[in-house]
């Protein structure tokens, strides 16, 4: 089997369509559409790497909100 194009993994499945389309997001929420054969199942180390970088996004998220409601107050 030959391997997909690079990146081959950069988002989480959210919906496949019939004939084997599937619509991805990635960490930041953007949504991409990747062909059947541009696909190719995640690592271990890319899940993590993924769910690292959504952590990341929410704490940095989280703190800005934590920010902005404290500058509100002075």
């Amino acid at each position: 089997m030959a391997s997909p194009p690079s990146p081959a993994w950069t988002g989480r499945v959210i919906h496949v369509w019939p004939g084997g389309r599937c619509q991805l997001i990635t960490p930041t929420r953007y949504a991409w559409t990747a062909a059947p054969g541009n696909l190719r199942p995640a690592t271990d180390a890319e899940r993590a790497a993924y769910d690292a970088q959504v952590h990341e996004i929410q704490r940095e998220r989280a703190a800005l909100y934590r920010q902005l409601r404290g500058g509100a107050r002075s």
